[in-house]
């Protein structure tokens, strides 16, 4: 047997928290060596148990080892040498903690006498005059407890090793002086001790008692909420290191008195709890120990579990809940640090605030260190944010819901949260479409069609399962429609209650599940959902049944599919514009951009559609740029001499194609004018109407609509003259439709609201 080894493997266990298994390996120890006739290695596990039995509150077993300690010293004839120093210290500590006080200053005056004859033993003097201390203010002698505890700091300042020493008599005075109305000078010399314990990996189990002193020094101040955020942080410590021992019985009590003199324990969710455990352990251990990385690093809470959703309740504790933090990284880094980091997350406290985690098989994986890569795979199916429209339609709303949730408490570089940034808003507005129309088919079929016929047929079961097929469709379909991913169906009626517009239906499905009025609740959730799907301008028809209106919804993301293809290569056009006066701001303005064209090829059919698209692929093949040619139309107008300089590169325009595009015009014009007569304050934001208002530093309405329809390919326009005609035989605005369009894009509930608010 090596002492050294068990004297390491001792610290191992206790550093690593392993309460159980210390006391276990110790017993073991003591057995073998007893076996062996190792009576040095008993004496030395002997008092390392007493130690942990005193720390853990055993205070019976722990004087029981003390003096089998004392008698194998005597046995082999110690002398007064360091050991017998240490065990009389042990002893002296037993007794102090078992409240036989006039027994532990006896030992005390015995280890006095051994420390005269021994020379170079800073390490016990500093421990005699700690100790001794202890013993003092369980007495009540305070001015005695401080005059040692500043010939205990004096000695591990002087020491060059003595960093934690010289936080322990911190800790220990910094009580005396608090106990002595001292608060300022206690706050001064605790404060440097903080920082030496604040952060450690594994942490040192003194750190509970600068925290404890801490909120005591808050708590006098009249702090009361600080310094019940320094008892938590405390007993935490306190139980990770030392189970629930009488210390912890104090700073309870003390904690308890915080929260009666701050109006009461406060409730809070989970999101709360292991925010606050991040701030009180995670960040304090990352920085201090991951320093160099930390840029690298990206730490919160998110993914599974109702806390992440704000959802948990009494229930939720019951598993896979309580404090903890997810530290997302890269690949890169996982590898090189990722061991390292699992390491130091595992030894932080396992409770706080009193929650205490319960992991089941199930839950394993959620928190702690976890590749970015990972996460992504686990709730979008690939390693990073879909980038195609495939990889998007293949997503699910449900796992999209797990991996925007939450909250990131720390990233510096920011790099994660703009990947949960582009997870909650990247998402094409065609898959967010054909997920819409789907949700309405299957909430028309099973609740306007299904449930009705089972119900006639006397089949309650087949009832059953189309009523509950149709309330969890509608609220999917809330959801989309309201730009959410809708959560896990656990979740997914307590998630439609907080929907924006529409959080009525919950209500609804409430009654719908308790029997009250079945079929007047599916009309009026299937009539909620078709007036939104009108209000989005996603269709237009009438029609009450959902299924026939997805189909609609359906076509709709077919044209968007297209228009964006075309906004695309638009943008990329636009953007290698030569301007006279240099780059124009607007061309680094995507979002303008997109809402205005999107405003105006949303409102176009699928043929039109297509037949533009073709155009642009053609331009693009020759090495065309329409949007440059667009511009160089414009100029006819808005700079006739340019045009003349340029007009030969720009493809000339035959006398048909003219005469089309001047008939189409004059309608176009007629819709806007009619616009501004009922909107001018929206018109009055928008391009002047008339080309005789053109001027070098404005292009109307009506020359910018000559110049785009110049480059449309003959085929193009004359379907474009059909859609005109078309609108105007509807007796639409096309001008109004685009506008409305846009409105909306940006927030409005309608035109009359984006007027007033002009």
């Amino acid at each position: 047997m090596d002492v050294r080894e068990i004297l390491e493997n001792i610290d191992r266990l206790l550093h690593q928290c392993r309460l159980d298994e210390a006391e276990a390996y110790m017993k073991s120890c003591l057995e073998q060596a007893h076996s062996e006739g190792r009576t040095d290695i008993e004496i030395t596990v002997y008092n390392e148990l007493a130690g942990f039995y005193r720390d853990c509150g055993n205070f019976d077993n722990s004087l029981l080892c003390c003096r089998r300690s004392e008698e194998l010293l005597d046995i082999i004839k110690e002398g007064d040498t360091p050991r017998r120093c240490a065990a009389l210290l042990n002893s002296a500590n037993a007794c102090r903690a078992s409240g036989l006080l006039d027994e532990a200053y006896g030992y005390y005056e015995k280890i006095w006498d051994i420390l005269q004859g021994l020379s170079d033993e800073d390490d016990l003097l500093s421990s005699y005059y700690n100790n001794l201390a202890l013993l003092h203010q369980e007495a009540g002698r305070w001015e005695d407890a401080r005059d040692c505890l500043e010939n205990a700091l004096h000695i591990a300042e002087r020491s060059p090793e003595g960093e934690i020493r010289t936080a322990i008599s911190r800790s220990n005075l910094a009580v005396c002086l608090i106990r002595l109305g001292c608060l300022d000078e206690a706050k001064n010399i605790l404060a440097p001790a903080m920082d030496i314990f604040k952060g450690r990996s594994p942490s040192d189990f003194h750190y509970s008692a600068a925290l404890a002193a801490m909120g005591d020094i808050l708590f006098n101040e009249g702090k009361y909420p600080e310094a019940a955020e320094y008892y938590e942080a405390a007993l935490s410590e306190i139980e990770l290191h030392m189970g629930r021992n009488n210390f912890f019985d104090t700073v309870s009590g003390n904690l308890a008195a915080a929260y009666d003199k701050s109006g009461g324990r406060p409730v809070i969710k989970g999101a709360e709890l292991c925010r606050r455990y991040f701030e009180a352990f995670g960040r304090p251990m990352l920085k201090r120990n991951f320093g160099d990385i930390l840029q690298k690093l990206a730490c919160g809470l998110a993914g599974e579990g109702s806390e992440c959703l704000g959802f948990d309740d009494e229930i939720s504790a019951d598993h896979d809940f309580g404090p903890s933090f997810v530290i997302w990284v890269d690949d890169d880094t996982f590898e090189r640090f990722g061991s390292e980091l699992q390491a130091a997350y595992d030894l932080l406290p396992k409770t706080f605030m009193g929650m205490k985690r319960l992991i089941t098989p199930h839950g394993d994986g959620r928190t702690g260190v976890m590749r970015i890569s990972d996460f992504l795979a686990k709730f979008t199916g690939c390693g990073h944010v879909p980038v195609s429209y495939e990889e998007w339609l293949c997503t699910d709303d449900a796992l999209l819901a797990c991996a925007v949730n939450g909250e990131v408490y720390m990233d510096y570089s920011g790099e994660f949260e703009d990947i949960r940034r582009r997870l909650r808003v990247g998402q094409p507005q065609a898959v967010r479409l054909k997920k819409l129309a789907q949700q309405l088919a299957l909430a028309g079929q099973s609740g306007q069609y299904n449930y009705n016929r089972a119900v006639m047929r006397g089949d309650s079961g087949a009832a059953f399962v189309a009523l509950s097929d149709f309330m969890q469709s509608s609220a999917r379909a809330a959801h989309i429609l309201c730009g959410r991913y809708a959560p896990y169906s656990k979740w997914l009626f307590k998630s439609a209650a907080l929907l924006p517009r529409l959080g009525n239906i919950s209500d609804i499905i409430r009654d719908i599940s308790e029997g009250k009025d079945v079929r007047r609740g599916i009309d009026m959730i299937c009539r909620i959902l078709g007036d939104e799907v009108r209000s989005q301008l996603i269709a237009d028809s009438t029609e009450e049944y959902l299924a026939q209106l997805a189909e609609e919804v359906s076509a709709f993301a077919d044209r968007v599919i297209i228009a964006e293809e075309i906004i695309l290569m638009e943008w990329n056009w636009f953007d290698k514009v030569q301007n006279e006066g240099g780059r124009a701001d607007c061309q680094d303005d995507w979002e303008t951009f997109s809402i205005m064209r999107r405003s105006q090829y949303y409102c176009w059919n699928e043929e039109l559609l297509r037949s533009l698209l073709l155009d642009f692929r053609a331009a693009a093949e020759d090495g065309r740029n329409p949007i440059r040619e667009k511009y160089g139309y414009m100029m006819q107008s808005t700079a006739p001499a340019r045009f003349e300089e340029i007009k030969s590169s720009l493809p000339d325009i035959s006398e048909e194609k003219a005469a089309l595009r001047e008939a189409i015009i004059p309608i176009q014009v007629g819709w806007m004018e009619e616009f501004a007569e009922k909107y001018p304050r929206l018109a009055a934001g928008a391009r002047v109407i008339h080309t005789y208002e053109d001027s070098p530093a404005q292009t109307s309405y009506e020359t910018y609509l000559r110049g785009e329809l110049s480059t449309y390919s003959d085929v193009t326009l004359k379907l474009y003259g059909g859609f005109i005609v078309s609108v105007s035989n509807a007796e639409k605005n096309l001008a109004g439709m685009i506008m409305e369009r846009s409105v909306k894009m940006y927030g409005f509930g309608s035109l009359a609201e984006a007027e007033e608010k002009q």
